[in-house]
């Protein structure tokens, strides 16, 4: 199971047996290189823990325990969660600040302690057949063990094609789920017992713009502030939009050399935006590099990352994440990164989609559907062209007339429309879809003030506790620690997050501008291009790839697919209208590639 994660720590190793209990850690050395070998243990031996992350309060509560008579053999931030442990037991969880997963091993009182940082920004995995339990970091080191994954669980794959990733709790396997943001589980002689240690606190705030432009720089700053704690070389992803743009300005304002920057470009100029990122570079003065991606990189990643999968994951941005975390690795270990701006003051072009639906919403049902919709759905959408994307926009747009919030959500995020996913034979993808969209708009009721629960907060709200763990950070994890690189995101600070989602949704929209107050809060660290320049995303031209320079390859991959969970024949006819122009696809048939390269790798091994 340790070599499986060579990649996520390859500076050290450390394993401790206790009996029945094992723990294995791979390290990546941080903070105190040369003295914090893990498992690290309390002064007696009789607590141990291996621990993925940042705690970056650790030289406060250091210090506090250091008053409380504690003994450390390490300046590393992991050895505070031993004795923490010792002062409070597992409540111990609430004072950390930071991004973790982490296993702790009490042998005096047998229990194992696990937990996942609130936000969901490290994942942390559990196996439990009924006779033995396994955890890791990542899924494969799961089919490992002689822990039984008890089969293909069917509904999360149903969840992976109406999404395009399956959502904690659940993995692509029966026996295997993954512990949700914020959750603690302890297992000892009495069973499994599952916390909710952290909910969302959030409290309406009556502040004017102004007061709130200043309440945000601060608690902005204070999250970048942190997340410069290293003892080893750091640097800034910077893709030219309005959020790693404002992080590299943070970093350049409080680091006295040139901070080092990196970005990836696409030789499609519809997808790419390595101008934007140059003109940042140039405005900070940083260190920058920039890497060009091409159809011919991209399939020589393809194996790289697709082949290190646990289980499915559609979002086909993780091959570019993977290389700028891999030309970035070769500076740096750390890299700051402007993730969850997006959901936290409304940036995605979904959500001004969602802000003027409500005016289409007007138009009488009986126009819409007879002359609108077929209207619109009767033009041909592509990706390789500027009148082909707004077609396809348009398209997403009017699916938007849907009364129902959740389900009107569910068709902003899909993969697919119905049609195309009518080649999942034995699974309802839609339906899977919109059911747990459902559930986690009734969750985030519970913690929205009535009057910050209008249709968009809670989308919102929906996207920064669900879509962002499940889908970006996973993406961001994987492809960075695939590559031995830590990445931090200030944005997510809980102090952050729970003030912007504190503010009223017409700070962050308005019927011509998106993230209203993030742009006014730092628009002196921003070039004026890029403060006016419309998001556009980080995305490839899959969809067009699968025309030309991956035909063979995609044909090849499903061909080869032997399940009963999808058509094949059904599949290639879908590929067949998308090359030829009819329809476009490119979204689903990269799901179902990823799908049948992940299903037909496991068959071999004789793992399913």
């Amino acid at each position: 199971m340790s070599n499986c994660l060579t990649h996520r720590g390859p500076d050290d190793n450390g394993i401790c047996i206790d009996g029945t209990v094992g723990l294995a850690h791979r390290r990546l050395s941080i903070i105190d290189p040369e003295t914090g070998q893990q498992p690290i243990f309390n002064e007696s031996g009789t607590v141990a823990v291996i621990f993925n992350g940042e705690i970056y309060n650790y030289r406060a509560l250091h210090q506090s325990l250091v008053e409380s008579g504690h003994t450390f053999s390490t300046g590393t931030d992991t050895e505070v969660l031993v004795h923490l442990y010792e002062e409070y037991g597992p409540a111990f969880i609430e004072q950390l600040e930071g991004m973790f997963a982490f296993a702790l091993w009490d042998t005096e009182k047998e229990r194992l302690v696990l937990a996942r940082d609130p936000m969901g920004i490290k994942p942390l995995l559990l196996a439990n057949d009924g006779e033995s339990i396994a955890f890791a970091s990542e899924l494969s080191a799961l089919l490992e063990p002689t822990v039984s994954h008890g089969g293909i669980d069917q509904q999360s794959i149903a969840q992976y094609f109406g999404l395009g990733y399956i959502p904690a709790p659940r993995t692509a396997f029966n026996n295997i789920r993954k512990l949700k943001p914020g959750e603690l589980v302890t297992i000892s002689g009495n069973g499994v017992e599952n916390t909710q240690f952290y909910t969302p606190s959030v409290n309406s705030r009556d502040v004017t713009f102004e007061h709130a432009i200043k309440g945000l720089r601060t608690r902005v700053e204070d999250a970048v502030e942190k997340r410069l704690m290293s003892d080893v070389p750091l640097g800034a992803f910077l893709s030219g939009g309005i959020d790693s743009s404002i992080i590299a300005g943070m970093m350049a304002n409080r680091i006295d050399e040139p901070i080092k920057t990196f970005t990836v470009g696409f030789e499609e100029s519809v997808f790419d935006e390595s101008w934007a990122a140059r003109e940042v570079a140039d405005y900070h003065d940083t260190d920058h590099t920039e890497y060009t991606v091409t159809p011919d990189e991209v399939r020589d990643a393809i194996p790289e990352v697709l082949d290190r999968l646990g289980e499915p994951f559609a979002d086909q941005s993780i091959i570019p994440t993977y290389i700028v975390s891999r030309e970035t690795s070769r500076d740096v270990k750390v890299a700051l990164s402007g993730d969850g701006a997006d959901e936290l003051f409304a940036g995605y072009s979904r959500y001004r989609g969602e802000y003027y639906s409500s005016y289409y919403r007007r138009i009488p049902s009986a126009i819409r559907r007879s002359l609108v919709e077929p209207t619109i759905n009767g033009l041909v959408a592509s990706r390789d062209s500027t009148r082909g994307e707004l077609v396809r926009k348009t398209q997403k747009f009017v699916r938007g007339g849907i009364p129902d919030t959740p389900d009107r959500h569910f068709e902003w995020a899909r993969f697919a429309d119905d049609e195309a996913l009518s080649v999942c034979d034995e699974m309802n993808p839609g339906e899977a879809g919109r059911e747990i969209l459902h559930k986690e708009h009734e969750t985030v009721k519970s913690y929205l003030p009535e009057e910050r629960q209008d249709d968009l907060a809670r989308i919102q709200a929906v996207d920064t506790h669900f879509g962002l763990p499940n889908q970006i950070l996973q993406k961001t994890d994987q492809a960075s620690m695939y590559n031995s690189l830590e990445v931090r995101v200030p944005f997510l600070d809980m102090d952050v997050v729970e003030y912007a989602m504190s503010l009223p949704t017409n700070y962050k929209i308005s019927p011509r501008k998106q993230k209203r107050v993030l742009k006014r809060a730092f628009n002196d660290v921003l070039p004026d291009s890029i403060l006016e320049r419309k998001k556009q995303g980080f995305d490839m031209p899959i969809g067009e790839w699968f025309k030309n320079e991956l035909e063979e390859e995609f044909t090849e991959t499903v061909s080869a697919l032997d399940t009963d969970l999808l058509d094949t024949n059904a599949i290639m006819d879908s590929f067949a209208e998308h090359k030829d122009g009819r329809r476009e696809h490119g979204k689903f048939l990269w799901s179902v590639y990823v799908f049948a390269r992940w299903h037909n790798r496991l068959r071999k091994r004789d793992i399913i």
